[in-house]
């Protein structure tokens, strides 16, 4: 099993070989590359999709925060390049966004400031950190960061409703080399001097560096956010997508769908098309605003909670509900899929906070990726499959213009309970 970021198809390129292809051009040089060894074949073969790619091999384990460095201390001798560090996960919808974030991101990068850039948090998971800002971010100009949340700090609700001055990390940095450096020997000085001793002894695998294993293999499994971005005074945030909306993102979704040639969009359309026209005549937004008002209000020390039933595939949580809607998250286990059924006049919203979900419906198959969201309509019957080798993370969202037959039923039949968990 590979990585999701390396799976391919005949003519679809991988998540990688397209972060490769938006990393490439005139103003690059050529991408250095880090891998797991046993990942040193599929990253070796879809790096050539740009020319002059060089690979540095870690010998077991991904280690973030020393990946990062390993690549840095091979450009060590170029102390004053501009440098972008990118998981091998990221995906741009328009390769101009990254442009233009770019282009704001070098300025700042290259007066001796660690660049990072995010996404709304509405609309991005936490996978790596959250920024919280200055100020509100504007027309993609950089805005200085007061604080580094890491990924697995719980988050609050007041937070998920006052979300204007923060940001979702991204895992891309914009940087020079030796700022980085310097970072690194201030803020993770026991990762440097692994790192630069793993890096000395390294050895060759045909085109490859493979760092020493012995040395390496003591290093602390920490990210980037955690080993020094949390502790470094000189952290500027850009904001990827300025102009996002997710209502965007379904129409380009539908625009997709519509020349796909796939089975069951006539009725995907016409379902849109209704919805449409209900726009703004919901029986219930008031009440559902009030709903949202009111967590608004809650103390800063109020984590959101959840009402939890497991099952043989994963774990359903139900985390709001109210008049005409319900809220709930979906962890699938790997390899597990999860028979859904939707009643009438009940339309679905989803949006993956992690990993990659499989979603069926009818005939019609669609892989969704984290960060991203697909619209399921009503009354569709439809599966979710995890096809990874990490849990699933779903966020579900039902708007219903007809509470009295709305409901969500699991393959095991349970229907959740009215009220607000």
């Amino acid at each position: 099993m590979t990585p999701l970021h390396f799976e391919d198809a005949p003519g679809v390129p991988s998540r990688f070989e397209r972060l490769l292809t938006a990393l490439s051009g005139d103003v690059f040089a050529p991408p250095l590359v880090v891998a797991t060894r046993d990942c040193a074949t599929v990253a070796t073969r879809q790096a050539q999709c740009v020319a002059g790619s060089s690979l540095i091999l870690e010998p077991e384990q991904h280690k973030p925060a020393a990946a990062v460095l390993s690549a840095l201390m091979a450009l060590r001798d170029r102390p004053h390049a501009l440098v972008v560090v990118a998981p091998a996960s990221a995906d741009f919808a328009d390769a101009q966004q990254l442009d233009t974030a770019l282009c704001h991101a070098i300025p700042a990068a290259q007066r001796g400031e660690i660049v990072m850039l995010g996404q709304r948090r509405s609309r991005a998971y936490m996978g790596h950190g959250l920024f919280e800002v200055a100020s509100a971010p504007r027309s993609s100009a950089p805005v200085s960061v007061d604080r580094v949340l890491t990924s697995d700090r719980q988050p609050m609700l007041s937070g998920l409703f006052h979300g204007n001055h923060h940001l979702c990390g991204l895992g891309i940095y914009v940087a020079r080399v030796d700022t980085l450096l310097a970072a690194y020997k201030r803020h993770a000085s026991r990762i440097f001097l692994a790192v630069k001793n793993a890096a000395q002894r390294a050895s060759r695998i045909g085109e490859a560096t493979l760092l020493e294993d012995r040395t390496y293999r003591r290093i602390k499994t920490l990210s980037f956010e955690r080993a020094v971005a949390q502790k470094a005074d000189n952290l500027v945030a850009v904001q990827l997508d300025v102009n996002w909306s997710v209502h965007a993102d379904w129409d380009r979704d539908r625009d997709a769908e519509r020349h796909s040639g796939g089975q069951d969009l006539s009725a995907w359309e016409a379902d849109l098309a209704a919805e449409r026209q209900a726009a703004g005549a919901h029986p219930h937004a008031a009440d559902m605003m009030s709903v949202y008002a009111s967590l608004a209000e809650a103390e800063a020390g109020d984590a959101l909670s959840a009402h939890s039933a497991e099952h043989d595939w994963g774990r359903k949580e139900t985390l709001a509900m109210g008049p005409g809607f319900s809220l709930q998250r979906l962890l699938v286990n790997p390899g597990e899929s999860v028979e859904l059924c939707a009643g009438d006049g009940v339309a679905e919203h989803w949006v993956v906070v992690q990993g990659a979900a499989l979603i069926t419906l009818g005939n019609h198959v669609r892989l969704v990726w984290e960060s991203q969201s697909a619209r399921v309509p009503a009354g569709r019957s439809r599966r979710i499959e995890n096809p990874g080798s990490a849990p699933l993370q779903l966020i579900q969202l039902h708007v219903s213009a007809l509470p009295e037959t709305a409901h969500v039923a699991d393959r095991a039949g349970i229907v959740p309970p009215a009220g607000v968990a």
